[in-house]
């Protein structure tokens, strides 16, 4: 098994590796709803739910949207 798909993280951990390690810009709450909604599917060992590497960065590729984005023609406005 590789590193990448070992469940060795708590929901906590995921969230240190996603922005601290990975420098991703996620908050602790993104990570928590998407457990509770089931976008990040925990292996569940013992008492504790666990991820792994793969599950975050599948997670990541998941919150992807399609579709041409660009900035505002309007400027912002002045206080």
């Amino acid at each position: 098994m590789d590193d990448d798909d070992k469940p060795t993280m708590t929901e906590t951990e995921l969230w240190e590796w996603l922005h601290y390690d990975e420098g991703i810009p996620v908050t602790r709450r993104a990570i928590k709803m998407a457990v509770i909604n089931r976008e990040i599917e925990p292996t569940r060992l013992g008492n504790g739910n666990f991820f792994s590497r793969r599950d975050g960065l599948a997670w990541l590729r998941s919150r992807k949207q399609a579709g041409a984005y660009s900035a505002s023609k309007v400027p912002a406005r002045q206080l």
